[in-house]
């Protein structure tokens, strides 16, 4: 009997042993997966900038050298070189640029809209606002939602308050997952993955 709970004592450390060395590979694989994902990323970004410098520098300076402005070609694709713009405000001269416009008669181009916050339990000014505006002559717009983070939180709450959630107006759900992002921010990500690789 003795020789039996033995046995039994020592199956289960090995059982143990391996489940370590297994989530230690699984973590590791897991993060190869993660520069593997990087290094793809990285190589669509380069090859989308290598084709919008083909598009938009290359072919159209060689119509330019022909004289053409579109071509027919034999596979039956059709290229056409013509103008477009492209124009942003930095927030740095939001200001300045918003004066310029207004002062030579351009302030039409400027979409000016006002919100305002309301708090939980503050439906009523909500709406006693939307008709006071409405009541002035100005259309108002409101729109209503819960926040992502509010509602994983009443999620949670009512999972592990045992509450059944059947009320059928949202879905949630619950999972685990391994997060390195602390451990690559504070540079001790190569000495975790030699101490999983040890553990394997």
């Amino acid at each position: 009997m003795e020789d039996l709970i033995k046995q039994m004592q020592q199956d289960s450390g090995t059982t143990a042993q391996d489940n370590m060395g297994k989530i230690g590979a699984v973590a590791n694989d897991v993060a190869d997966t993660d520069k593997e994902i990087a290094d793809l990323e990285e190589q669509l970004k380069k090859k989308k900038d290598y084709k919008k410098h083909l598009a938009e520098n290359v072919l159209p300076n060689l119509f330019s050298e022909v004289g053409l402005s579109e071509l027919k070609l034999a596979d039956g694709r059709h290229l056409k070189v013509s103008n477009y713009y492209g124009a942003s405000i930095k927030d740095s001269k939001k200001e300045a640029a918003f004066s310029w416009l207004r002062d030579n008669g351009f302030g039409d181009l400027i979409k000016n809209q006002v919100s305002c916050s309301f708090g939980r339990n503050e439906d009523e000014k909500a709406k006693s606002l939307i008709n006071t505006l409405s009541d002035q002559g100005y259309q108002s717009m409101q729109r209503e939602w819960v926040e992502p983070s509010t509602l994983r939180a009443f999620i949670r709450e009512q999972h592990e308050a045992g509450n059944a959630f059947t009320y059928g107006f949202a879905w949630g759900f619950r999972r685990t997952k391994n997060n390195d992002k602390r451990l690559k921010e504070n540079g001790q990500w190569q000495k975790h993955r030699q101490s999983l690789k040890r553990q394997n």
